[in-house]
């Protein structure tokens, strides 16, 4: 419990609760040993427009790898230091990947593991020197919030959004063409909707087949 800074009274802690957690966390620990094929690493970052979906996909990496003490790695890059008050959670690996505390020798070690992932990924792109100032520590977490903290600062936003429109304004569906379909030109819209909400007539607009 205090892993997770829940209140407990110690007299309480008996041999079948203690039973009774651990095959708790065994049961969560299987269920999100998914085969390798299935979550795979995340591709190396090379473009600031991709930083959207590289974050999506480094969380749910993280989520599918357990590190010290069991706890699911995706603690490392949440949202929030502190749990919502009274946030109710249906499984244990949702509770621990938002409460669990962050620091002790538990955290020291996954924090470490989980800047050597983001170094591993970040080593030929842009962000290349944004970890090396956490490199000493291997403060992923430190590391992390300052990638959020810059890519939500408006110099950053402002190049999002005009690679954004360049690839819109590049981008037309004139038919079906080698290794271009329609899901294709959806999918370049999709893209620069994470970073602007695009309107729909830019949309239509791009649409030049008659069927």
């Amino acid at each position: 419990m205090h892993i997770i800074r829940a209140p407990y009274n110690v007299n309480d802690i008996n041999e079948p609760l203690a039973e009774m957690c651990f095959e708790s966390m065994k049961v969560e620990q299987e269920a999100t040993q998914a085969p390798e094929d299935l979550i795979k690493i995340p591709e190396a970052f090379k473009k600031d427009s991709k930083w959207h979906v590289w974050k999506e996909s480094v969380v749910i990496y993280l989520h599918s790898k357990i590190g010290q003490a069991s706890i699911p790695l995706a603690y490392i890059v949440r949202e929030c230091d502190l749990a919502l008050p009274n946030a109710v959670y249906s499984t244990v690996h949702e509770q621990w990947a938002n409460m669990v505390i962050l620091y002790g020798p538990e955290y020291n070690t996954n924090n470490g593991v989980a800047y050597d992932l983001l170094q591993s990924l970040t080593l030929n792109g842009p962000l290349r020197s944004w970890m090396s100032g956490y490199k000493q520590n291997r403060d992923g977490r430190g590391a992390w919030k300052a990638l959020i903290t810059y890519y939500k600062g408006v110099a950053m936003q402002t190049h999002s959004k005009q690679e954004c429109f360049n690839a819109i304004a590049n981008s037309s569906y004139q038919g079906i063409k080698r290794n271009f379909d329609f899901s294709a030109y959806v999918a370049i819209y999709q893209q620069a909707h994470q970073a602007e909400n695009m309107k729909v007539r830019g949309f239509l607009h791009g649409i030049k087949c008659p069927k």
